[in-house]
């Protein structure tokens, strides 16, 4: 869904990484650039941000002892016309801006909504193996609450699937190949307080 607001009368295509960056914030939305096309997503609902703010803090203690951080909703710049919004993006530099350049990714978590299932479940996954990010992991909400969180390394250019987590069950997984987390994937969704 192309939205007027993100582009130029008359141009639906051509668009590229600095036409992508110089977007104004999008209240209530994500953009994302995809094959030069400015694509518009809905903000994700409030369990989505949820699991995926929870997850981020597991994830940034995790690894702050390698110099390393997790961060929400940031821009990952793939190449000179593809851009995506992922939902946890683990990083090896500090970023001070809206979007990380793909080689500086270690992992990426994306949280399945329904309207992102085909490009959270396969296209996502083709281009970040393709750029060479070392971990792809995948939330799918299941049931009443539940979650399942598959997840992937990158072997010979393409994601093997290492792990599932599934709620109800504390298991331990690998971030990188020095830092894990462990953790029950239902304390991402569960009422806190």
């Amino acid at each position: 869904m192309v939205d007027a607001d993100v582009t130029d009368a008359g141009r639906l295509e051509g668009y590229t990484l600095d036409d992508w960056e110089s977007l104004a914030p999008q209240e209530g939305r994500r953009v994302e650039l995809v094959d030069g096309r400015f694509v518009v997503h809905a903000a994700p609902a409030l369990r989505h941000q949820r699991v995926g703010d929870r997850l981020r803090t597991l994830l940034d203690e995790a690894v702050a002892r390698e110099g390393m951080e997790a961060l929400t909703a940031i821009g990952v710049r793939v190449d000179s016309m593809l851009g995506y919004i992922s939902d946890v993006v683990v990083t090896s530099e500090f970023i001070d801006a809206d979007s990380v350049d793909v080689r500086d990714v270690t992992l990426i978590v994306e949280v399945v909504s329904p309207p992102t299932k085909k490009t959270d479940r396969l296209e996502k996954p083709a281009a970040f193996a393709a750029a060479g990010v070392e971990g792809y992991w995948r939330v799918e909400m299941i049931g009443q609450g539940g979650l399942a969180i598959y997840c992937y390394r990158l072997a010979s250019g393409v994601y093997s699937h290492v792990a599932t987590l599934t709620s109800g069950t504390v298991g331990t997984v690998a971030i990188t190949s020095t830092a894990s987390v462990t953790f029950d994937p239902a304390d991402l969704s569960r009422r806190c307080r």
